[in-house]
């Protein structure tokens, strides 16, 4: 009811200013209430209207339902979380709100939002919810650009059920949170056909800030512009954009530079991580030309002579190219030049990337794939097949990790990160230092067990899938713009940290759900169109 209708009810006139001043109805609390009010009654309305939308896409509801359902499983079968030793870091710098030299921290930013909850179980309840997110907004732009249900859920089955999107998930790493922006960005400018500049920016936004949790998708950046730019958004919307993705970016690259005095995301781009300065730049890391590097060849001068593979130490001086270690083993060796003088354990984990090493790491890349490019291209595809050709080994584990000796450093380390952050390491200690360490409870650790046994994206599936979408984009009649965006953006991300480092199947993960969408809006219906 209106006020001119209750003072026509009441027989009253209208309230003159000084009585409206003086009704407490009328104050800043009341209209707080009344905002709250309405704000309530559209949470209800809402809710309210959820039956109906799961009945509308019952299909895409049960199977989010029974996601749902195996991640509260996995919460309550390995608790706190999974941890890596980078989650170590990953704590300590949220604790500190301080920048990391080796890996950007945009994941320990969105964990100091979360540290007055104390608590990891949250962080890896929010994380699974994203994991659901994404789900949802894959099946969204499929619905939205005219796919049919069967197809669209389809599409978001392995998002939904495969163990090593669970697991990713359940990790204390930058992983999951990365690839939930990216893929909140692609849904953002792929909803609509011709996304206003004001939605461009947004998608290119969130883009910006997955760069600068796991720089790999720095380069999406350019390609939305690109694909602004091919369905004729207008160079002003592309331009948009891309300034727009470039401002987390900077302002990131502002504060590392403050804390460190060098300008860049990381010190890390030479010695195994790619260089951030510019969208276009070629991707020179030292550990990498481990895999192939013929010092013979290359003839790197004097001063470089140290990072040739014959002079690494112990069996990482192997001759043989084909059978020498991972590049990590070259990394992390701390006899290698590049810890020199010597440091011990994994604290300090940071001595080796000084900006001295990583010029030097850089040189001698650009070196090595100048001089052997088609070498580096043949260990880089080497990588790329490993998916498709061997079990995926990213697992639950299947028991509680022994526990390890680690030095007193490490330790009193390892328990302040987790300590500052949690309140305690009650649940952690145990565990320290063990690859997933975290404690398993039964029975539900035994269903993840078992559920993996049995569920799971198979290599070769998966490969049909990515075929399916390169296949759609060169054929005329199937050809989309969003297809090949969402097609070449899988690509990059699983392809660009196999040439930066190495194969591990962490790096396909934030790939399926987009190809996934590309090969679903490949196989589109086009008869309703």
């Amino acid at each position: 009811m209106s006020t001119l209708e209750e003072d026509r009810d009441t027989g009253a006139g209208p309230a003159r200013p000084d009585q409206r001043a003086a009704d407490p109805g009328n104050g800043p609390g009341a209209r707080s209430r009344q905002a709250i009010a309405r704000a309530g009654r559209r949470g209800r309305t809402a809710l309210a209207g959820f039956p109906g939308m799961a009945r509308r896409h019952r299909l895409f509801a049960s199977a989010l339902g029974f996601g749902a359902v195996v991640r509260v499983v996995a919460l309550a079968g390995f608790t706190p979380g999974l941890f890596k030793l980078d989650t170590y870091d990953y704590l300590w710098d949220a604790n500190h709100l301080t920048p990391n030299p080796v890996n950007p921290s945009g994941y320990a930013v969105f964990l100091w939002l979360l540290r007055p909850f104390h608590s990891l179980t949250l962080v890896a309840a929010l994380q699974h919810l994203m994991g659901l997110a994404i789900a949802v907004m894959v099946y969204a732009v499929l619905r939205r650009r005219g796919v049919r249900s069967w197809l669209a859920v389809l599409a978001v089955v392995p998002v939904l059920v495969d163990p090593a999107q669970l697991l990713i998930e359940h990790l204390v790493m930058a992983d999951i949170v990365a690839m939930f922006l990216m893929v909140a960005a692609f849904a953002v400018v792929l909803v609509s056909r011709s996304p206003s500049p004001p939605r461009a920016a947004t998608a290119a936004l969130l883009m910006g800030a997955s760069a600068v949790v796991r720089p790999t998708t720095l380069p999406l950046i350019a390609l939305l512009a690109v694909y602004l730019l091919v369905i004729r958004s207008g160079w002003r919307t592309a331009v948009a954009a891309l300034a727009a993705g470039l401002l987390p970016v900077a302002g990131y690259v502002a504060w590392f530079a403050a804390a460190t005095g060098t300008v860049g995301l990381t010190r890390s781009d030479g010695l195994f991580l790619f260089r951030p300065a510019w969208l276009i730049d070629p991707y020179f890391v030292w550990s990498r030309t481990m895999s192939f590097a013929d010092c013979s060849v290359i003839r790197p001068p004097a001063d470089l002579a140290a990072l040739c593979p014959g002079r690494q130490p112990g069996d990482l001086a192997q001759p043989v190219a084909s059978l020498r270690p991972l590049p990590k083993r070259y990394l992390w060796n701390k006899d290698a030049w590049q810890w020199q003088p010597r440091t011990h354990g994994i604290v300090p984990n940071t001595a080796a990337f000084t900006p001295a090493n990583n010029a030097r790491a850089r040189d001698f890349a650009i070196r090595a794939i100048t001089a052997q490019p088609l070498a580096f291209a043949r260990v880089v595809a080497d990588g790329a097949a490993q998916p498709f050709i061997s079990t995926n080994q990213l697992r639950f584990p299947a028991m509680a990790p022994r526990t390890i000796r680690i030095n007193a450093a490490n330790r009193r380390y390892m328990l302040a990160a987790v300590r500052g952050y949690a309140g305690t390491a009650d649940g952690i200690a145990p565990y320290l230092g063990q690859q997933l360490s975290t404690r398993l409870v039964q029975p539900y650790a035994g269903l993840i067990q078992r559920y993996q046994d049995w569920i799971y994206l198979p290599g070769k599936l998966f490969g049909l899938v990515l075929l399916v979408g390169l296949g759609g984009i060169g054929y005329r009649r199937t050809r989309t713009a969003a297809g090949a965006l969402a097609w070449v953006a899988a690509a990059v991300v699983f392809v660009l940290p196999v040439a930066e480092h190495e194969y591990t199947y962490r790096y396909v993960i934030p790939a399926v759900p987009l190809a996934c969408l590309a090969a679903a809006l490949i196989l589109r219906d086009r008869s309703q169109d």
